[in-house]
């Protein structure tokens, strides 16, 4: 009786155990499709839609030049803001996704400068950008985008290939969502589905396989004793000795009689064993296939997440480490192209304000004066490890970033001369542009940068006239262009710790006096001035971890030479003539120099602190006469 009832619940556990990988587990995968209108350009799926059914979400988008990305679900409403585009909703009634019309909606109003006295950020507009004001009627509609390279994105992916679509695994938090479009230009032309993978383990599918085969063992065991024990009265009682006599008596009986009968039981016997032995062998090849067959004990390995980091109070943190890491990556090879061809059309695509003036001019140089001895740092694609991310969910957006650099025109393969750390503030204008470097500044070296404000809670960019500094964010450029023009003198030097800097040996004041000492001991008399004054490119201040903030600001400086009624006149040759067209003798020439800076000011509550600058990039960007 025990060898039937384990050879029955062998029987039953195996029949579980290889119904759960067949006949029992579910659908591989579910599919939602849905049904687009025929102009439809753009739609947008929120990551609450995506959690409605289980599994491992896939966004599938068919047709020629399909697209698509996620992204915070603040990023991705207010870039398809301004286009009429359809939401869509998984229906788990009719299984499918249901399509609901968005209308375009008129441009937010630009509120980056509506900040608090204190320098904070304003409370967030939370309003959802498809319920926002509607376009005018009779307004012009506006032209189509391509979505694709937006800094916005978290990931994305476009046709490639041979493919016929884009398959795209999502596992998005509410906040986010995915956006689906092809080239803008054109129309979703293929069909647009969320197929949701269900979880095939069976994890007790390999106990129940291995138990079953366990158990046709010992039935298999219990039923050969049975058997024994009912063979052993049939044969000699005397001179067999040993494990399992009754069968070793059958197999002798069966030696010495050939009668159909005998050996017919003889081949059922065997064939019995033979069930169980083969039932076990089954069972373990099957239950040694794949992890999924067992149950995983403790907790599971951390899966990749595209979600930013939760800021404790406030606005959002706009942009994650990742996303850093791509800008950064994408400025790199940008200025890497840029410098190579001398090319200021190709630098306008991540470069603007006083940061592309100065390249733009040094290009303009090099061109015509190819011995000219600056070369701008090439800026690489290793970001390090110090950053500040204005936490806003409005525009502009603010970063500030710090990358590697290499020694500007370096052969490849060869070795690099060692080169300043640099310091990028970006600045994204929409949500349709990408972050551009308004301000690159070359570090100094031995410095320690004021500690940054926690990932997690972003930074605040600060209004220009804030108080609680040892001097206004506004006035930090005014105060050091005094101290360039008039050195010691200037009633803000002491404001200043200059250190070991150079700065004011090599420019302001004393390159006035260095150049009129050299003029004079030429037999050459001119006269020579200079002043200083702060760029009209509006200084950049973010708080900081300890207090204070960083201030990035850029100083304009003038160096004039005249002739001073004498016999004497400057004459524009090589890099004066390469910047202005000007050449020959000029009665007067004015050099004007960029110097882009990075300052720390820390707080009044720093009794003696002093305004540290921690890098600059100075460059000769203009002539005149």
């Amino acid at each position: 009786m025990l060898a039937i009832a384990a050879l029955v619940l062998s029987g039953v556990m195996l029949l579980l155990g290889i119904g759960q990988r067949t006949f029992l587990a579910g659908p591989a995968e579910i599919t939602y499709e849905a049904s687009l209108e025929k102009d439809a350009h753009y739609a947008v799926i929120s990551g609450e839609e995506l959690a409605k059914v289980p599994g491992q979400a896939n966004i599938v988008v068919g047709g020629e030049d399909a697209f698509a990305a996620t992204g915070s679900a603040i990023d991705v409403g207010a870039w398809v803001a301004t286009f009429d585009h359809v939401a869509l909703a998984a229906d788990t009634g009719t299984r499918a996704l249901e399509s609901t019309a968005v209308p375009a909606s008129a441009p937010a109003e630009d509120g980056a400068d509506a900040r608090a006295e204190d320098g904070s950020e304003p409370p967030a507009d939370t309003t959802d950008p498809a319920d926002a004001e509607q376009t005018d009627p009779g307004a012009a509609e506006p032209e189509w985008l391509d979505p694709r390279g937006s800094d916005l994105w978290l990931q994305e992916k476009a046709l490639s290939g041979d493919a016929e679509e884009v398959r795209m695994p999502v596992k998005l938090a509410e906040d986010q969502a995915v956006l689906v479009a092809a080239d803008g230009e054109r129309a979703l032309a293929g069909p647009v589905s969320i197929v949701w993978v269900q979880d095939r383990s069976t994890p007790w599918a390999g106990p129940l396989l291995v138990s079953g085969g366990i158990l046709a063992l010992v039935g298999a065991v219990l039923y050969i004793l049975a058997v024994d024990h009912d063979r052993r009265g049939l044969g000699p009682r005397r001179g067999r000795k040993g494990p399992l006599q009754g069968i070793r008596n059958s197999f002798s009986r069966k030696r010495r009689s050939v009668a159909p009968s005998t050996e017919g039981g003889s081949a059922r016997v065997d064939r019995r064993i033979a069930v169980p032995a083969l039932g076990l062998a089954v069972a373990l090849g099957l239950s040694g296939c794949s992890a999924n067959y067992w149950p995983q004990f403790g907790e599971s390995a951390p899966q990749a997440t595209t979600e930013a980091p939760a800021p404790q109070n406030g606005a959002p943190i706009p942009v994650t480490e990742a996303q850093l890491d791509r800008i950064v990556a994408r400025v790199s090879k940008v200025a890497g192209d840029a410098d190579e061809k001398l090319s200021a059309e190709v630098l306008r695509e991540r470069f603007t304000g006083d940061a592309l003036a100065q390249r733009e001019a040094n290009y303009k140089i090099r061109a015509s004066v190819p011995d000219y001895g600056v070369t701008p740092p090439h800026i690489t694609d290793q970001a390090l490890d110090y950053e500040l991310v204005q936490s806003t969910e409005s525009w502009p957006r603010t970063i500030f970033v710090t990358a590697a650099s290499t020694k500007g025109g370096a052969e490849k393969g060869s070795e690099e001369e060692a080169s300043p750390s640099l310091a990028m503030v970006l600045t994204q204008e929409t949500p349709h542009d990408n972050f551009l470097v308004s301000r690159i500044v070359a570090l100094r070296g031995g410095i320690s940068m004021p500690q940054a404000a926690p990932a997690e809670e972003g930074t605040a960019l600060l209004a220009e006239d804030l108080e609680s500094l040892v001097l206004q964010p506004g006035e930090v450029g005014t105060a050091f262009a005094s101290v360039l023009q008039n050195g010691e003198a200037s009633e803000h030097f002491e404001l200043f710790d200059l250190g070991t800097d150079k700065l004011l040996e090599n420019y302001g004041k004393a390159r006035v006096d260095q150049a009129a000492a050299q003029a004079t001991e030429a037999g050459t008399p001119m006269t020579f001035s200079m002043s200083a004054r702060q760029g009209d490119q509006d200084p950049v201040a973010l708080s900081t971890g300890v207090g204070g903030a960083l201030v990035a600001t850029t100083v304009i400086e003038e160096q004039v030479v005249e002739s001073g009624g004498g016999r004497y006149k400057p004459e524009a040759v090589g890099v004066v003539t390469a910047l202005s067209g000007l050449s020959g003798q000029q009665d007067r020439i004015v050099q004007e120099i960029a110097h882009q800076m990075l300052f720390f000011v820390p707080s009044k509550a720093e009794e003696g602190a002093k305004i540290q600058l921690l890098g600059e990039t100075s460059e000769l960007v203009g002539v005149r006469n």
